[in-house]
């Protein structure tokens, strides 16, 4: 019976520590990107390009986007964001790149990693920030509809908005590569 009991604690051990690295492993995955929809505006002024990654974690998005127009003159760029009815009136790019493209990535939840033993938080790049609410209407999947984005920018009491639509918003619409039927995956 002592020796049962014995294989038994050996058994959960094992198991335990199995289990945890299987969920650490999942953990260092969240933030991969399961699908990827690409939209380019072109206008008069420049070129907006918006990237939209569905990732591993259900539920969960980052929203990439790159601004090449004349406000980039005025130095970082803000710009009014709108996912399917969720605003922030005032997000400022985060990093210029050597062609004075700006660009911001947005999560939609901040990552953790495993480091040292135990789970923190990840460091975030330069053009990275965490906004857990911008998200919060916009479908996982497809059969819940589409993401829809609007974007207009400013800078020092100047706007540029998209010059083939009367220089309205930019609007992009992007449907949800994930085609699966939702699941439970808690």
């Amino acid at each position: 019976m002592k020796k049962l009991t014995k294989i038994l604690k050996v058994m959960s051990l094992l198991f335990m520590g199995l289990f945890g690295c299987v969920v650490q492993n999942f953990a260092a995955e969240d933030e991969k990107a399961i699908g990827i929809s690409e939209k380019i505006a072109h206008d008069a002024d420049g070129q907006v390009k918006v990237q939209m990654e569905w990732l591993r974690r259900p539920g969960e998005f980052a929203l990439e986007i790159e601004y090449f127009g004349y406000l980039t003159q005025e130095g970082m760029v803000n710009f009014f964001i709108e996912i399917n009815g969720i605003k922030r009136e005032f997000v400022t790019f985060k990093e210029e790149m050597p062609n004075r493209t700006q660009k911001i990535r947005i999560l939609s939840f901040h990552p953790i990693i495993n480091k040292d033993g135990g789970d923190q938080m990840k460091q975030l790049l330069n053009s990275e920030q965490v906004d857990y609410m911008l998200f919060r209407n916009a479908p996982y999947y497809d059969q819940f509809g589409k993401v829809h984005v609007e974007i207009k920018f400013f800078a020092n009491g100047r706007w540029d908005g998209d010059s083939n639509k009367s220089n309205s918003n930019f609007i992009f619409e992007f449907d949800s590569p994930i085609k699966d039927f939702p699941q439970d995956h808690f």
